[in-house]
């Protein structure tokens, strides 16, 4: 009888010895999940920010266009009044 509970006991201690390794696995596992519940946290916190700043931006863009646009229109306007100017400086050159 001995001969067999040593061999349960042997059964007993290869078995004990590998839920510790699963223990040690499931912390490792723990911690990583832990890591990588952070670094999602980040990577949402990081990406709100930057479709923020694209927003703003957009925005900028918008208002930049809009600027070069009216600054287009007033130096054709400019360029049409300087021209009509010069025409009536030649125009009364001739005539004087």
């Amino acid at each position: 009888m001995p001969r067999e509970y040593a061999h349960i006991e042997a059964k007993q201690q290869a078995m004990a010895d590998d839920i510790s390794e699963m223990k040690d696995s499931l912390k490792g596992i723990n911690k990583a999940l832990n890591l990588l519940a952070r670094l999602e946290e980040k990577h949402t916190a990081t990406q709100e920010t930057v479709v923020r700043i694209h927003d703003r931006l957009d925005d900028h863009e918008d208002r930049i266009r809009a600027n070069e646009n009216k600054h287009a229109s007033q130096m054709w306007i400019e360029r049409v009044m300087l021209l009509a100017v010069a025409g009536v400086v030649s125009y009364l050159g001739r005539i004087l």
